[in-house]
């Protein structure tokens, strides 16, 4: 409640608000089937379908192609107020793409309300309809990306800022059997990766070889926490964690982020890459800013009288990392969360802008807008409604940022 009576934070409330409300909404903003629709006396709604997938019902499967939903002699019928799919590409075969200028009836329509509110490009893709689409892509490009960053930076830099170079502690056996499932879990993912056929999606390949990778490697570390009943095996290693964790941020660090995931979505693009694959690779070039905050929070935390006497009264490390050191960490890092957002959505948009995005979503994201504005700078509607929408989330997104870090 009190941000809300913060009058400079509250038009960036709005808009993040909208952008949300855009984004969980866009099936029904926009959208090139009919949200309601009724045929020979039945009842459909086609909107909230998974366009994949058929139908079941030979009426509506026969008109399954986006402009037939517009042409067909409907008994009653409502349409999105925007009636195109982000990334549909509105014609007819008796069409020809053209470039609409904002305000046109689409040709192919055959009713006034078919019009573009927005334009399309020279591509044929409605505008209006991209930018809902796009509203949902840089959410969860942002937010999901963000999360996966945010959970690296955190574990690395608890494990970093807390235990230092001398109190990380662990049994030889767990260390040797850990250090050899590395390579193994590494191998039983790759071979994972050829044994899936083609046709199943990216993130389902991937998500598997990380369960397999990561069934793998817990079963190595099970059998070195087996092995302290030996002497050898038991006794404890001493790991320079903030030594480590800090070396590998500074090599991230100084690979430029934007570089590195062009490269790996270009070796990507022959496995069919997706939103998803992008996603990962932003989160997982975003982690060192979160570790290095982390760090810096613990080491000086770890040092109040409170540890000390939570240390004093007995209580596990690992107890009094995680429910009285790291807590008073995590407030100010939500500062680091919003400005990483707000990064990630740009360089979604700049990987798009530059045509290393899904390629499924080409003019359903304000990066690939962007993009074809570059080869007609003339077509003013083309460039000036997703570049005000990049400019705008990440504008609001800095004045939260910025009141996160004023409050704490």
């Amino acid at each position: 409640m009190t941000w809300w009576k913060n009058k400079q934070l509250r038009p960036a409330l709005w808009l993040l608000g909208l952008l949300v409300v855009v984004a969980l909404a866009r099936d029904i903003l926009a959208n090139g089937r009919p949200l309601y629709c009724q045929i020979r006396g039945e009842s459909f709604f086609p909107a909230l379908h998974d366009p994949d997938k058929p139908f079941g019902n030979p009426v509506l499967d026969s008109i399954r192609a986006e402009f037939r939903w517009r042409l067909y002699p409907y008994d009653a019928a409502v349409f999105a107020p925007i009636p195109f799919s982000p990334g549909e590409l509105p014609t007819r075969p008796d069409t020809t793409v053209r470039q609409a200028v904002p305000g046109s009836l689409h040709p192919a329509g055959g009713e006034r309300r078919f019009r573009h509110w927005l334009g399309t490009d020279s591509r044929g893709y409605d505008v209006a309809a991209g930018m809902i689409g796009g509203a949902r892509v840089a959410l969860l490009t942002g937010s999901i990306a963000m999360s996966i960053a945010f959970a690296i930076g955190l574990a690395f830099g608890a494990i970093a800022g807390y235990w230092g170079d001398g109190r990380l502690k662990i049994r030889r056996g767990q260390l040797i059997f850990a250090l050899a499932g590395l390579p193994v879990s590494w191998f039983y993912a790759d071979a994972v990766l050829h044994f899936l056929p083609d046709t199943s999606s990216v993130g389902a390949r991937w998500a598997l070889s990380l369960l397999i990778a990561g069934v793998v490697f817990a079963g190595f570390v099970f059998i070195g926490k087996w092995l302290r009943r030996w002497a050898y095996f038991a006794g404890p290693v001493t790991i320079p964690a903030d030594l480590l964790l800090m070396r590998l941020a500074e090599v991230f660090t100084s690979i430029p982020g934007l570089l590195a995931i062009v490269a790996f979505a270009a070796m990507l693009r022959h496995q069919g890459q997706t939103l998803w694959a992008m996603t990962a690779l932003i989160g997982a070039f975003s982690w060192p800013g979160v570790a290095l905050f982390i760090r810096a929070e613990l080491l000086r935390i770890r040092e109040m009288e409170y540890i000390t006497a939570a240390r004093g009264m007995g209580l596990s490390e690992w107890r009094i990392l995680l429910r009285h050191a790291l807590p008073n960490a995590l407030r100010p890092a939500y500062t680091i969360f919003a400005f990483g957002v707000a990064g990630a959505i740009l360089l979604e948009a700049s990987l798009s802008f530059f045509g290393y995005g899904d390629h499924n979503l080409v003019g359903a994201t304000w990066g690939s807008l962007l993009q074809n504005a570059r080869s007609s700078p003339q077509l003013w509607w083309i460039s000036l409604p997703p570049g005000l929408a990049i400019c705008l989330t990440i504008l609001a997104l800095h004045v939260v940022g910025e009141a996160m870090s004023e409050r704490g």
